[in-house]
């Protein structure tokens, strides 16, 4: 190893390849420090893989943990209607299985003011005599109240909008639309012109009794003339309000429902319209919801296929077989070896470097504790096994097997009690907390331990893990190796150029001694 950028010329005078007799003894010198690099390169290779552990938990926990908790992952339900015209549903996870009719007798509907037919030509502005009677002779303002809060009769909003003769009616719908109160809110008012029908129509974005607009307070001449006469509106239809809905569930009437959807029995439906039948009878829809055993057994065997994955390669880690002739490639090595070939190199010497890892193997048995643990659920599907998952024998190492029939059965029979036996929210200590919390914090505190092993992914700098100063101070030593061998080398070529220098001398005296001696003759 040539630790010297210097070119040097030696070897003039003893012949001697003075370089590589240094570099076979620079060699020899670098023994403590290549076993150092070798060293470092381990804890490097062992550093990224606890972080890539660490991820692989927390990933698991965050997402395949969290995800199982979920009340909708056991509460997952068919549901059906037999008038999807009239009614539909959806369901959430705190739905209530069963068989339910639903009568539409009126949906809820938003405050609305119609004007009549109005020949106007909505392109020409309203004072232009092509409106003929419609024409808009002077400027005007009119003022509009309205309660878009279904919840709050007395949430009045006020706005005054001025309509000038220069302005087209869609600049006067544009107005009305952006028209806020004195605060600053919007009416939350829509308002357009249909030229095809040629109809004005305004009317509130919320639905249900307590909406309303009231047009009422235009008593001037002007703005009563521009209203009745522009607009076609009624004079004496400037007040109108919404509607609720009115449905008649598992035959008890509802009137206080403002908007056309409703959460009955934990399930959302929407209403569309009312149906009747052939005689002129209100018709009855019949909502079923059943619950969806595939689903929840999809779910649950998902869980296990993503938990058996990760105990598996674990399980390897752990276990796999260390290579000890297999040490980490010195820079000479490396230039030696093609790169399939360092690369295969590495693989083995990167084999087993978890091998009976105590944190890895401590969480192993953690993990297979938990999972065959019983929860007083208040049922006797109490643990995976009785609900039919479950290790085959000690060979598999944890491995978990679902029993599908089994797993049916007990979802059908007690689907409260699997989803307690997974989720319930307890004390570890009296056998009430679930699976998944016991694991997840397992997983919690091997997450933990691997931080402080060995620091977390993009933790590089000031890293004070304990692999993490291990690194330092081996990069520490590292240095203070190379620089003993920078001097070492440079004091060998110093010794070598003194020794060619005596033999260069010696060869010039031995010179000049046979030249006395007659040599020369």
């Amino acid at each position: 190893m040539n630790y010297s950028s210097i070119t040097r010329l030696t070897g003039f005078a003893s012949g001697m390849d003075t370089d590589s007799i240094v570099k076979k003894l620079m060699t020899a010198e670098s023994v403590s420090l290549n076993k150092l690099k070798q060293s470092q390169q381990k804890q490097t290779w062992l550093s990224d893989s606890y972080r890539q552990w660490n991820a692989d938990f927390l990933a698991f926990r965050s997402n395949t943990v969290l995800n199982m908790k979920l009340s909708g992952t056991y509460n997952s339900f068919d549901v059906t209607s037999s008038q999807e015209n009239s009614v539909t549903a959806k369901t959430s996870g705190s739905s209530v299985a069963g068989t339910y009719s639903v009568a539409v007798k009126q949906l809820a509907k938003s405050a609305t003011i119609t004007g009549d037919t109005v020949g106007f030509d909505p392109a020409k502005t309203l004072g232009d005599p092509v409106q003929g009677a419609r024409q808009l002779t002077a400027d005007t303002a009119i003022t509009i109240n309205i309660n878009n809060d279904p919840k709050n009769p007395a949430s009045i909003k006020t706005a005054s909008i001025e309509i000038k003769t220069t302005d087209t009616l869609q600049e006067v719908v544009s107005k009305i639309n952006g028209a806020k109160d004195a605060s600053g809110k919007s009416l939350g008012i829509q308002a357009y012109y249909d030229a095809t029908l040629q109809q004005f129509m305004m009317k509130t974005k919320e639905t249900g009794e307590e909406t309303k607009i009231d047009l009422s307070g235009n008593t001037s001449a002007s703005s009563q003339a521009f209203l009745s006469n522009t607009l076609g509106i009624d004079p004496t239809k400037l007040v109108a309000a919404g509607q609720n809905a009115r449905v008649v569930f598992n035959g008890k009437e509802i009137t206080t429902l403002t908007s056309n959807s409703a959460t009955l029995m934990g399930i959302d439906f929407t209403f569309k319209s009312p149906t009747i039948d052939a005689t002129g009878t209100l018709s009855t829809s019949t909502v079923n919801v059943t619950q969806d055993v595939d689903g929840v057994v999809k779910n649950i065997k998902d869980f296990v296929d993503k938990y058996n994955d990760l105990l598996d390669r674990m399980n390897k880690a752990v276990g796999e077989q260390v290579y000890r002739d297999y040490q980490p490639l010195t820079d000479e090595q490396r230039s030696e070896m093609s790169e399939k070939q360092v690369e295969m190199w590495e693989e083995k010497a990167k084999s087993g470097l978890l091998r009976s890892d105590s944190i890895l193997s401590g969480l192993v048995n953690k993990m297979r504790n938990a999972m065959s643990s019983i929860v007083d659920t208040g049922s006797t599907y109490n643990s995976l096994a009785s609900i039919g998952i479950s290790s085959r024998s000690y060979q598999d190492k944890g491995k978990l097997y679902v029993d599908e029939t089994k797993l049916r059965e007990a979802i059908q029979a007690d689907p409260d009690a699997v989803q307690k036996l997974f989720s319930q929210n307890g004390d570890s200590a009296k056998g009430t907390n679930g699976l998944l919390n016991r694991l997840s914090d397992d997983f919690q505190q091997g997450i933990k331990e691997l931080t402080a092993k060995a620091g977390s992914a993009g933790n590089t700098y000031y890293d004070q893990s304990v692999i993490g100063k291990l690194l330092t101070s081996y990069q520490k030593d590292i240095s203070q190796q190379t620089e003993r061998l920078y001097k070492k080398e440079d004091q060998y070529y110093r010794q070598f150029a003194a020794m060619e220098q005596a033999m260069a001398k010696f060869n010039e005296q031995g010179s000049w001694l046979y030249q006395q001696m007659g040599g020369g003759m």
